[in-house]
């Protein structure tokens, strides 16, 4: 069974930290963080608004000081690391991942998404598809819960 897990490219939004940790319990994945700006995970009011949702689970959180130290560590665990970005052609529900790898989602700041260069550094970049005459981008809670759920079920169910 391949695992699901997630990196998040100096993650700032505790709103957006408490919605992913209730992802990520909900399949059991882990989550790691990279950049020396990122805020804990551990802050009180991430915690706080996590405990109000009755989520019982603890969750695996694996920090990085850089971006760069990550994407080397998981690559040299053997990780295929998938990259989200609106500006790519490939569409997420394309995506092939080779046999026996688990895979790692890579997701940008909230503000700006993954850089050029850092989407260079990994093995694919996909996009979800969207009607963009209607909506220019998904906010970073939606698009994680759409792509970490369509992976669970794909290799799950």
């Amino acid at each position: 069974m391949k695992k699901v897990e997630l990196l998040f490219d100096t993650i700032r939004s505790p709103y957006d930290i408490a919605h992913i940790i209730q992802v990520a319990n909900a399949i059991d994945c882990v989550i790691y963080t990279a950049g020396k700006n990122c805020i804990p995970f551990d802050l009180p009011k991430i915690v706080s608004k996590v405990k109000s949702w009755n989520i019982t689970g603890e969750i695996t959180e694996i920090h990085y000081d850089t971006f760069e130290e990550a994407i080397s560590d998981l690559k040299s665990n053997g990780k295929y690391l998938v990259g989200t970005s609106g500006n790519t052609d490939k569409i997420f529900y394309n995506l092939e991942i080779p046999e026996g790898k688990d895979i790692v989602v890579v997701f940008g700041t909230e503000t700006s998404g993954l850089t050029l260069a850092k989407q260079n550094m990994l093995d694919a970049t996909v996009k979800l598809p969207m009607d963009k005459s209607k909506v220019d981008f998904l906010t970073l809670p939606v698009a994680v819960s759409a792509i970490a759920y369509e992976l669970y079920r794909r290799y799950n169910f």
